[in-house]
């Protein structure tokens, strides 16, 4: 998963876009370009990140419920707000990351759920409801989660479990920042003590400090995303490589040797949700749906076939031997109440903001 910058507004509001690992095409059910009956009850219409869903999920549930199911996808946060406030489709459901749910309640795009047709949210593990973008669930349930880690091939290096590995001062190993500004710049801060998603200046401050010695190291290889980074790592040219834990998995089935750890410090975390559309022509279809994905079995189907880790802790039984076996997929449930995992967060504009964005550009500029 790769990230990007966002400008909204007048100002600058780092947001972060994400892009999904891509696995081989298949054919998805429906057709985004087909017409879709509005309000028939019969046809359910999705708005998702490409290669997110299995299809044989969506299957079986247009044939539980005899429906039709038309998925439309996008390849950024930004590319699907566009669409969306552009009014240029309808669509039921969406799949926008945390961080994008108040500024989509914000916009009007959204309308509250309604949870007594959602039984099965009583399958998600309590520490990933009630999150600060989302304070009681009232726009949105999870879907599917992921960390930043720190990879290594074992083969050449075997880190300890701790940013100290990058953001320490020894200069002996080679490694690999992600090319994201809430990533690194979060990453500091977590090294530091502080929350990932900090407006204090002072704090802010620090972290710059920091990465202005972090890549002025011999061994700073540079900023890529998460498929040149496991390319690197499988070719054993860098030690380490900060990256996202879902798009390690398809190096470790490659090279069992590739392995990403959660450094004990806390990291960031993102997760994407389902949200019900402010002008869904079938909301009671969109709930149902909602509630299908989160049956203890359909939640452990998504995950096999995603990569990326479940919030739905009834799924886990059912989940691959291959992702029940990875911790830094299946972080201790203490770390998301002892603030070591932080949801990264929308900004406030102001000073703060300003801060991000010019630590951001003398990173890249060096």
């Amino acid at each position: 998963m790769r990230r990007a910058a966002l400008l909204a507004g007048a100002g600058l509001l780092l947001l972060t876009g994400c892009y999904r690992v891509q696995k081989p095409a298949q054919a998805q059910p429906g057709a985004a370009g087909q017409a879709v009956a509005r309000g028939d009850g019969k046809t359910l219409r999705v708005f998702i990140w490409s290669e997110y869903i299995d299809p044989d999920l969506v299957k079986a549930f247009e044939k539980e419920y005899g429906v039709r199911v038309v998925l439309d996808t996008f390849e950024s946060n930004e590319a699907m707000l566009a669409k969306l406030q552009g009014g240029g489709a309808q669509y039921d459901l969406a799949v926008p990351s945390n961080y994008v749910v108040q500024t989509m309640v914000r916009a009007g795009l959204l309308q509250p759920l309604d949870k007594s047709q959602i039984p099965n949210l009583k399958n998600i593990a309590p520490g990933f409801l009630n999150a600060d973008y989302d304070p009681g669930n009232v726009y949105s349930v999870p879907y599917q989660y992921a960390a930043t880690g720190l990879a290594y091939n074992r083969a050449r290096y075997v880190p300890r479990d701790t940013w100290a590995e990058i953001f320490g001062p020894d200069d002996r190993r080679s490694f690999v920042l992600l090319d994201d500004p809430r990533e690194v710049i979060g990453a500091a801060l977590k090294y530091l003590g502080f929350s990932a998603n900090t407006t204090r200046v002072e704090e802010l401050r620090a972290a710059r400090d920091l990465l202005r010695r972090v890549v002025a190291k011999k061994g700073f290889q540079g900023f890529d995303g998460g498929p040149g980074t496991r390319n690197k790592l499988l070719a054993r040219t860098v030690d380490l490589g900060q990256i996202y834990v879902g798009d390690l998995l398809i190096a470790t089935e490659e090279d069992e040797n590739v392995q990403v750890l959660l450094p004990r410090q806390g990291t960031t975390i993102s997760m994407d949700t389902l949200v019900v559309l402010k002008r869904s022509p079938n909301p009671a279809l969109a709930h149902r749906f909602i509630d299908f994905i989160l049956d203890a079995e359909n939640g452990a189907q998504l995950s096999n076939y995603t990569y990326y880790a479940t919030p739905n802790a009834a799924a886990r039984p059912y989940l691959d031997d291959f992702l029940k076996d990875i911790p830094a997929l299946n972080p201790p449930a203490a770390w998301l109440t002892d603030s070591r995992l932080d949801f990264i967060g929308e900004l406030p504009g102001g000073r703060p903001q300003r801060l991000y964005d010019r630590i951001w550009t003398e990173l890249k500029s060096r």
